[in-house]
């Protein structure tokens, strides 16, 4: 009896042995696929490949390669496919990630973001590392902070100045309830929709407009299916470049540190070329006939009060005043 659980004992630790040996070792040459709903111009995938190139020249045997224009679907798709480790990494929206993890409706709260060194200390600092914690609570490492610059709204219909030139017009938002709610504050009939199918809404006639930067607009062509483009400039939520926790945990330790660290270039890159991409893109959106305007941002920002009210008794006041005085 003694001599067969001995026998036993020491197959397990052949078996165990061998199924060890079988298992790539941590930090082996790995791929590890991005995911981006933008198309290939866009400045977001311009600097992934920026940071993939400089992740590359490292020699640490680890590849990034950047699967953009939504090949792997919409935004929610990706963040519930890197908190299940079907999706490796992708570069997404704030917005979307709230409908996961409440807490990140605060950085769609609209006319928060007073100006880019605002958005730089923010993200940079204490609001930037909470975030991050509760993100790695629920599977994703925020690896970098996007800038998306001033979401604007866009339309086929007529140029947007005051609340009243909103009425009655279908615009897209993001997945994001406190996104709809501000749409409609301004004047406007939101729709929710997958920002994959906003040209085909709007080419149709399902919509009548979106909101969103002029690069975006610009580098995803809808100044073809548009006219308008009206500087309300009501939201300014960063995006977040993320990695699903199980593809981090299989990276060396020397991996990680290189990602770590291009991410911080990548970071700074980022915004910076978000700025200079934005007012380039007007100019340009006005070449290709699209009517630039400005809009009584004053007006809009009034219509306000009841968005926070309802944010703040959803999440409380302490996060946003820790913004508001940052």
């Amino acid at each position: 009896m003694i001599r067969r659980t001995l026998l036993t004992g020491a197959g397990t630790a052949v078996a165990l042995s061998m199924a060890t040996l079988a298992q790539p070792a941590l930090g082996a040459d790995m791929t590890i696929r991005v995911a981006s709903v933008t198309g290939p111009a866009h400045h977001h995938n311009v600097a992934l490949r920026w940071f993939a190139d400089r992740v590359a020249a490292n020699d640490v045997g680890l590849n990034i390669e950047v699967l953009d224009g939504a090949q792997l679907g919409g935004e929610r798709d990706y963040i519930e496919g890197m908190m299940l480790g079907s999706i490796q990494m992708a570069q997404v929206s704030t917005a979307p990630v709230s409908g996961f993890i409440p807490e990140f409706d605060l950085f769609s709260l609209p006319y928060l973001i007073r100006d880019t060194e605002h958005f730089k200390n923010v993200v940079s600092g204490p609001i930037g590392g909470k975030f991050s914690d509760l993100a790695e609570q629920r599977g994703l490492k925020i690896l970098a902070w996007f800038d998306n610059g001033y979401r604007n709204v866009f339309n086929k219909v007529r140029p947007v100045v005051t609340p009243e030139d909103m009425d009655g017009l279908k615009i897209r938002v993001m997945e994001s309830p406190l996104m709809v709610n501000t749409l409609n504050a301004m004047g406007g009939s939101a729709t929710p929709m997958s920002y994959s199918e906003l040209y085909t809404a709007l080419e149709q006639g399902v919509l009548d407009g979106g909101e969103n930067a002029a690069g975006n607009v610009l580098n995803d062509k809808f100044y073809e299916v548009s006219g308008y483009f009206s500087m309300t400039q009501h939201f300014r939520p960063p995006g977040i470049v993320a990695i699903s926790l199980g593809t981090w945990n299989e990276l060396s330790e020397g991996q990680q540190a290189v990602m770590m660290e291009e991410a911080a270039a990548l970071q700074d890159y980022e915004i910076q070329l978000t700025g200079e991409v934005g007012a380039a893109a007007l100019e340009e959106l006005e070449a290709k006939g699209m009517m630039i305007n400005e809009a009584d941002v004053a007006a809009f920002r009034e219509r306000m009060g009841p968005v926070y009210e309802d944010f703040i008794a959803k999440h409380g006041a302490e996060l946003l005043e820790i913004i508001q005085n940052t």
